[in-house]
């Protein structure tokens, strides 16, 4: 738990999250925070970027939040906002989609099967990609960060039934895209 700060504001006394508390939250936060953002934006240096508003946003409000817990779905939530305006600003985009050449490898597979897979991937993300941002947010943070409905309703700052929505469009939208890739091919 962070250390606190009791302070007086006009007679009321309010929490704040201390400046070594702070330092522990971007430490532990910073890489998925940043992992969050590359995947919904597709650029590096965009989601270092974006992971840092979020970040400053967090330690202007630091004041209204009461635990780490509290910290943690506030930088999602913020970092998702973020991320959608980013989009809807920047428009369409071709992501930089960076691969690990042992993520798909294995002994048994043939270079062929290996390449197959890695386009395959590259095809999914790309179709992820083309979402509009409140579905690919919703697909990101569900299916691939591993979120709950109700947490990624928290972090979208909606209902669970819009999540679940989203989600359906979503995964209708890549599945249909996929198969026609898989079926010009």
């Amino acid at each position: 738990m962070e250390k606190r700060n009791l302070t007086e504001n006009n007679g009321e006394a309010e929490l704040k999250i201390a400046e070594p508390g702070f330092a522990g939250i971007v430490e532990r936060h910073q890489h998925s925070l940043v992992r969050l953002a590359f995947r919904l934006v597709g650029n590096a240096e965009d989601a270092k970027d974006l992971a840092q508003w979020a970040f400053a946003r967090l330690w202007l409000n630091r004041d209204r939040l009461d635990n780490e817990r509290e910290a943690f779905y506030y930088l999602r939530k913020i970092l998702v906002n973020l991320c959608i305006d980013h989009l809807r600003r920047r428009g369409q985009h071709e992501p930089e989609v960076e691969f690990d050449e042992n993520q798909f490898s294995s002994d048994l597979e043939s270079p062929l099967h290996q390449l197959e897979t890695q386009e395959l991937h590259k095809e999914l993300l790309r179709c992820i990609d083309e979402l509009k941002p409140k579905q690919k947010a919703t697909i990101i943070l569900r299916d691939i960060e591993g979120y709950s409905v109700e947490e990624t309703a928290e972090m979208l700052a909606c209902t669970q039934n819009n999540v679940l929505c989203n989600l359906h469009l979503a995964r209708e939208n890549v599945r249909r895209k996929m198969q026609q890739w898989l079926t010009t091919d």
